[in-house]
């Protein structure tokens, strides 16, 4: 019959057990690690540093994520399961302290969560006088250590392009052949950096600056190319570049 009932009914038995066990021991299990406690032990031993850092690996919204961790919003057995698969523990462990103590839980738990990856573009974008984008397509995908995207941008790997650096027209900051990381929800030209920009049938890597109203000032970092002013409605913003890989 027990293996009949559904987690949640398993989970509203289990908790009633656990609150008659809590009156027959005088208030004893009130001071064992609750639910949010080992869910935030199962996070540190995944190897996230914060639960900002495991919510944006992971996809999930850092808000709910946070209240869970931190008490303010109750775990339900579903987040439980979807909370236990990704951070390799039971679900049960986590709602019951059941199945596995912290110290088998340690013992189980790889001591880094997989690495992240982005995917990479056959697509390079132009720092000379322009290459024509065709057939876009995912290549392969790059893998960075865990938490190591949460200290470049907060944006879900999703979001993120890989994509290959060509010409010269952008050194000494970038060289032909380098590849940038571009964050694909950050189209704004209000901010400073890298872009990379779709205009005249290509895409570039380049600077923007102060332009006249309704254009954009399209900058080179070598001084041997001059800057370029556009209208605003022929330049697409694909995303700004929040990372650089220089070759040797």
């Amino acid at each position: 019959m027990r293996k009949m009932f559904s987690m949640e009914a398993d989970y509203a038995l289990r908790t009633m057990r656990r609150q008659c066990q809590m009156h027959d021991l005088g208030g004893y299990a009130s001071r064992m690690r609750t639910s949010n406690e080992r869910l935030k032990l199962a996070r540190e031993r995944a190897g996230y540093a914060t639960a900002s850092d495991a919510a944006r690996a992971f996809g999930w919204t850092e808000s709910t994520y946070l209240g869970h961790e931190n008490g303010t919003r109750g775990l339900k057995p579903k987040v439980a399961e979807r909370y236990a698969r990704a951070l390799r523990v039971t679900p049960e462990w986590l709602l019951f302290d059941d199945g596995q103590d912290p110290e088998a839980a340690e013992a189980q738990v790889p001591s880094k969560a997989p690495p992240s990856q982005v995917d990479v573009y056959n697509v390079m974008a132009s720092a000379g006088f322009g290459a024509v984008a065709e057939n876009e397509m995912v290549v392969e995908r790059l893998s960075f250590p865990p938490g190591y995207l949460g200290t470049i941008t907060r944006t879900h790997p999703r979001h993120l392009r890989i994509i290959g650096v060509k010409g010269e027209s952008m050194e000494p900051t970038l060289k032909d052949d380098d590849v940038v990381m571009l964050d694909t929800t950050k189209t704004s030209l209000d901010f400073d950096g890298l872009f990379v920009l779709r205009f005249g049938d290509a895409l570039h890597v380049k600077r923007i600056g102060r332009a006249s109203k309704g254009m954009i000032l399209v900058i080179s970092d070598n001084d041997a190319y001059r800057d370029v002013e556009l209208p605003r409605e022929e330049v697409e913003v694909i995303g700004k570049v929040v990372w650089l890989g220089k070759r040797a």
